[in-house]
């Protein structure tokens, strides 16, 4: 993951779908679109204990390839003992979100990295760096100030899933603690589109528009 779409996106896919009145009512061969992503509203944390800015860049020649550098300040231990939930919504024809269309939550962060997406894992493992500018091995991230770096994102990897609904979703990529409490939280936004369409936009933290590389 460089960013949760990465990271999480095909377990998503495969997971079970229902239109239930979201505008998802064609389905296909796709290529997602990366649209913004903003910091999860205040209602959502009794004290949000992380701060991130972090901007995308697309590569120039592959659509589907993004290069992540970002800046992370961490005031929690970061390893096992924290989950992960992942609430996805889609817009509904009607207007506004269908709110938890999806709730995926996964024990352990580190092992379900290390476990299920293996080599994108190691990819972020490869750009993150401490405040002495060397990168990490692996979990445990201890409190403090990391940097992540052309972080690579190919996000053809969900298309191991040969059709699915077009359509607009947000998901709230929150980390919890042991408690299932919220201490840290990014709202992704993209949309699912015909893989023919070309054309993409992403602004990072702060509304800087999107980049080629």
């Amino acid at each position: 993951m460089c960013t949760c779409l990465d990271y999480f996106l095909p377990t998503f896919l495969a997971a079970r779908t229902t239109s239930d009145g979201a505008c998802l009512r064609l389905k296909g061969p796709f290529r997602i679109v990366p649209d913004h992503i903003e910091h999860c509203p205040d209602s959502f944390f009794k004290e949000e204990l992380a701060h991130w800015t972090f901007r995308g860049v697309r590569d120039r020649h592959n659509v589907d390839v993004w290069y992540y550098h970002g800046n992370y300040t961490l005031g929690f231990y970061f390893d096992d003992s924290l989950n992960v939930e992942l609430n996805v919504g889609s817009w509904s024809s009607r207007g506004g979100w269908k709110e938890n269309a999806h709730v995926l939550k996964f024990k352990k962060i580190c092992t379900t990295g290390k476990t299920y997406v293996s080599r994108v894992w190691q990819n972020i493992m490869d750009s993150v760096y401490d405040e002495n500018n060397r990168t990490r091995p692996d979990c445990p991230f201890p409190k403090g100030k990391y940097r992540l770096v052309d972080c690579k994102a190919d996000l053809s990897t969900a298309r191991a899933v040969p059709a699915f609904f077009y359509g607009k979703w947000r998901a709230d990529f929150k980390i919890v603690d042991s408690n299932w409490s919220c201490i840290s939280c990014m709202r992704i936004f993209a949309n699912t589109v015909p893989l023919t369409v070309h054309g993409s936009q992403f602004g990072a933290a702060g509304g800087a528009s999107m980049q080629s590389k």
